[in-house]
């Protein structure tokens, strides 16, 4: 498939790819809603996905923030040495593949009893464990792979590979059905399957496999010891959501329920969006910084910055103003009542303080790994989740389910301050002044946005799930047709990045 060398246009697919996941993904749970409900199938399905699964996002993430810097570093130097490392990540992965397999095998009763005890362990549900177990060494794989084409700027194949995982499952519902939960795990195998078949033959790693190789394990420890930092931060990362349910007994009933559904609307803009713009930039900035080339990056990271505020800063507003609205049109229908609405947005509300600073994260996140600072940055986020724990444990009495989410706000803001304040004193490629006047620019707007669209929709005395939605398309239409006529350069390049990926001038060359 087509490479994409444009970090904007990357985005941009990878943003449209993002949202098309999640929509399948989306389609994919009210199946599961529709028919399993909250059966006791259902949860045993959940119970027995999530190390499996944890541990696939996790490897992801891990080649991703360790794979594409290192290679880009090795690349710039020697393309033969940076061949060998790849041929020797792709041997240690295929090994950590097999380790990974066989504990998960081996002590499956013991990982069972540990979060589900001893009385739900049954015939199906170790059954379901192996099936997703069966699916790590696949989904190893398909992290190393995905990473790899990511250094090639090939970002459409890992995409649309990675849609198998939800479309066998959606095709499996529609046919099954609430038949046998058993067959639903084995569709999401077979697409964990075929999603790494993809990206075996598209990225043609082979080629590499089959070259001469000299001393496999030659270099492993020193070359691999960032992995070591990077491991411990993407599991200490977990930590946030073990922490929340630890206070189940001191928040309101359905306050670990609301913060759930608050935390899934809360990161849905994320994962689609600044999750799509880190990973363009990534293989990027690490080739830019091997270069020594840190003027370069200096305007790109600012530019991304800049664009990913412009998005953001009117996704806050509207979940800081109009949460209520946006939570009815997700959720408000069936068991989901007005109450479940309101106790959810005040969560969303005190979440989403901290939206723009998180997203901002996401991008600032990827330049500790460009520059090799992981130790660095395992530190920062020791710290910020000691903040979120003692928040929580301040917070909780008084606030309930609100004070839990300040608390997750805190440590959210605190984690990009402290990456400002390090990555502009260590590196020097902060283009602080200018950034924040952007953010400032468009925070203006914002207020001036909502303000207009309160005075409009004052005419508008309905209350409907139209009229929601209404609100919400008034106040972006507002707020983007203002930058338009203030003439916003960021704006206006990427509008026309995103016309310029459709793929008009095929149409016309075919015509």
């Amino acid at each position: 498939m087509k490479k994409i060398s444009s970090i904007g246009t990357a985005a941009i697919v990878l943003t449209l790819f993002g949202f098309l996941s999640k929509a399948t993904g989306f389609f994919r749970e009210i199946l599961f809603a529709n028919y399993f409900g909250l059966s006791r199938d259902y949860e045993f399905y959940l119970v027995a996905s999530i190390i499996p699964i944890t541990l696939n996002s996790i490897s992801l993430y891990i080649y991703q923030n360790y794979f594409i810097p290192t290679y880009s570093r090795q690349n710039q130097d020697d393309n033969e040495k940076a061949s060998q490392f790849v041929k020797r990540v792709l041997i240690n992965s295929l090994f950590i593949s097999v380790v990974s397999l066989l504990i998960l095998i081996i002590f499956r009763i013991q990982i069972l009893e540990v979060y589900i005890g001893t009385q739900f362990i049954s015939e199906k549900t170790e059954l379901l464990f192996i099936i997703f177990s069966c699916t790590v060494p696949f989904g190893i794989i398909s992290g190393f792979l995905t990473a790899y084409l990511q250094t090639k700027f090939n970002f459409k194949s890992p995409a649309i590979a990675g849609l198998m995982l939800n479309i066998f499952t959606i095709i499996a519902l529609l046919v099954f059905k609430e038949s046998n939960i058993i067959i639903i795990a084995l569709a999401y195998f077979a697409g964990i399957f075929v999603q790494t078949v993809i990206l075996f033959k598209v990225s043609k790693i082979w080629q590499i496999v089959l070259q001469k190789f000299q001393n496999p394990l030659t270099g492993f420890v020193s070359q691999n010891s960032p992995i070591i930092w990077i491991i411990l931060i993407e599991v200490i990362g977990q930590l946030y959501v073990l922490s929340d349910r630890y206070f189940l007994s001191k928040v309101d009933q359905g306050g670990i329920a609301a913060i759930n559904y608050a935390t899934t609307i809360f990161l849905l803009p994320i994962s689609i969006i600044t999750i799509s713009i880190s990973t363009a930039i990534l293989p990027k900035f690490s080739q830019l910084a091997s270069s020594k080339l840190d003027s370069e990056l200096k305007t790109k990271l600012s530019t991304a910055l800049t664009n990913t505020s412009l998005i953001f800063i009117p996704i806050t507003f509207l979940f800081i103003f109009f949460g209520r609205e946006v939570i009815r049109i997700l959720f408000e229908r069936g068991n989901f009542n007005f109450q479940s609405t309101q106790m959810t947005y005040e969560v969303l509300f005190y979440l989403s303080l901290s939206l723009l600073f998180y997203s901002l994260y996401g991008i600032l996140n990827k330049i500790f790994y460009v520059y090799e600072m992981v130790r660095t940055l395992f530190f920062v986020t020791v710290l910020g989740v000691c903040v979120k724990l003692l928040f929580n444990f301040i917070l909780v009495d008084s606030m309930k389910q609100n004070g839990l989410v300040i608390s997750t706000s805190s440590s959210y803001i605190f984690f990009f301050i402290m990456s400002v304040l390090i990555i502009h004193r260590r590196l020097k490629i902060l283009d602080i002044k200018n950034i924040f006047k952007k953010i400032l620019f468009y925070t203006f707007n914002g207020l001036f946005s909502l303000t207009i669209t309160k005075i409009l929709i004052v005419l508008v005395n309905s209350d409907s799930f139209l009229s929601d939605f209404i609100k919400i398309i008034l106040f972006l239409l507002i707020f983007y047709t203002n930058n338009v006529l203030l003439n916003d350069a960021y704006q206006k390049k990427l509008f026309d990045e995103l016309i310029r990926i459709v793929p008009q001038s095929n149409f016309i060359r075919n015509k």
